[in-house]
């Protein structure tokens, strides 16, 4: 026998459980959008760039006297260290140069790796040396077309206008391991170097690129194109050029380089890149000088890369010499920069 107290708690458990069904539902849904929302958080997050760059000093260049650039005294340079996640020490410095409200412009990179990073070291002499001489003899209308690295160089040091004035971080130069970080690594750069760079100044840049590896009469023509007038106009290559271009056009010119110690012993170092040559079947080579201990050494991979424009332009083993170029005018050579006039 069931009393009428059982029945009404009975009848209260029940009312209870219809309350308490609909609140575990909305508790699930809840629940679950929650964890929808995580999840589109997770996969949706920006990735950071997996390094970052400290600054480390500031001043001007009687500070840095390194940087050879006591011409320049008006300009602010800022020195910073590249560091990698997980790694203690830098893995590169560098070095930017900028005038007052100005973005910051690249002038010194020095690789602690034996990775390809962002960047070629550079001997700071050699920059300073072309400006100077630039700002010496071009006339103050004619204009500087170079790699877009180089051109910003040149119109902070020397005051010429340039067809490139963006960092426009083309090719992206970075370890195997972090190519998946591509994008990130892209914004981080964008938001360091100031770039605003336009569709128009990149479609110019790869029209640039493209002529450097046409034939030499062929790029001579595309770039006078490019230029779009008359303009008395300097084309200025550097030898670390021919990887950034094998990188962009590797069906045009196939390049690799290698670094050697500088031991003193020439002969030993010419047979080691005979060696080169003939196990990896490498068409010719050219030398950078990147340090008073060590030399960069350039290969191009068959004779269709030796004959275009910007190896034409430049000295290799065995081939015809920058001065024989005939489709444009050696003017100035330094280090590993060649000036050559536009026709």
């Amino acid at each position: 026998m069931i009393s009428a107290n059982a029945e009404d708690r009975t009848a209260k458990a029940v009312r209870s459980g219809d309350k308490l069904l609909p609140s575990l539902g909305i508790l699930l849904v809840t629940g679950g959008l929650l964890l929808l929302g995580w999840f589109t958080y997770i996969w949706f997050k920006p990735v950071p760039a997996p390094y970052h760059y400290q600054l480390v000093a500031e001043g001007d260049s009687r500070k840095f006297s390194k940087m050879d650039l006591e011409g320049w005294p008006e300009l602010k340079l800022s020195q910073y260290k590249v560091q990698a996640d997980g790694v203690t020490k830098p893995i590169a410095e560098f070095m930017v140069a900028r005038q007052e409200g100005g973005a910051p412009v690249l002038i010194y990179w020095k690789n602690s790796t034996n990775e390809i990073l962002y960047n070629f070291d550079r001997k700071p002499s050699e920059l300073s040396a072309l400006a100077a001489v630039i700002k010496r003899h071009a006339p103050k209308d004619a204009l500087i077309l170079s790699w877009w690295d180089t051109s910003r160089q040149l119109k902070l040091l020397t005051g010429n206008d340039t067809l490139f004035t963006s960092h426009l971080n083309e090719p992206l130069m970075i370890p195997v391991p972090w190519l998946e970080q591509s994008e990130a690594i892209q914004a981080y750069e964008n938001q360091f170097w100031e770039s605003k760079a336009s569709q128009k100044e990149r479609a110019q840049f790869k029209r640039f690129s493209e002529a450097l590896t046409a034939p030499a009469e062929e790029g001579v023509k595309q770039l006078r194109e490019l230029v779009g007038s008359d303009r008395e106009t300097y084309v200025i290559v550097h030898v670390t050029d021919l990887y950034k271009v094998g990188l962009m056009h590797p069906d045009k010119i196939g390049v690799a380089f290698q670094n050697f110690p500088m031991t003193g012993n020439m002969h030993g170092m010419i047979n080691q890149m005979k060696v080169q040559l003939k196990e990896n079947d490498f068409n010719t080579y050219t030398l950078q000088s990147v340090a008073d201990e060590e030399i960069r050494v350039f290969f191009l991979s068959d004779e269709k890369s030796s004959q275009t424009l910007l190896a034409r332009m430049l000295p290799f083993v065995d081939k015809k010499a920058p001065t024989e170029l005939e489709v444009a005018q050696l003017i100035y050579q330094q280090g590993g920069y060649w000036v050559y006039k536009l026709p």
